[in-house]
């Protein structure tokens, strides 16, 4: 039988909503992840002709966002698509309003 997933603490809690809120601290990043809603998943390059950014720029907003967890990558043959994790957003939220 397998177990239940180890629950965050309290502290952690608090530390991983801090980590969203703060790369959503960027509008950049919030365009980012406003189109990824509203799109759903992304390759780096339309995304970037999308915001009328550089690739190296998104490159380094996707690394914020990724080491927040807000966004992961997935490969699909020479292209990286940005995934969304809604999950986190709306605990992130409901967290912080609750």
């Amino acid at each position: 039988m397998a177990s239940p997933a180890p629950q965050l603490s309290d502290q952690a809690c608090t530390a991983q909503r801090a980590k969203v809120f703060k790369a959503l601290a960027d509008p950049c990043r919030v365009r980012i992840v406003e189109m990824l809603a509203r799109r759903g998943d992304m390759c780096g390059i339309e995304l970037a002709e999308a915001l009328g950014v550089s690739g190296a720029l998104l490159s380094h907003h996707g690394k914020v966002l990724e080491g927040a967890g807000i966004i992961t990558k997935r490969k699909d043959g020479p292209h990286a698509y940005c995934v969304l994790n809604r999950a986190l957003l709306a605990k992130a939220f409901k967290d912080l309003l609750d």
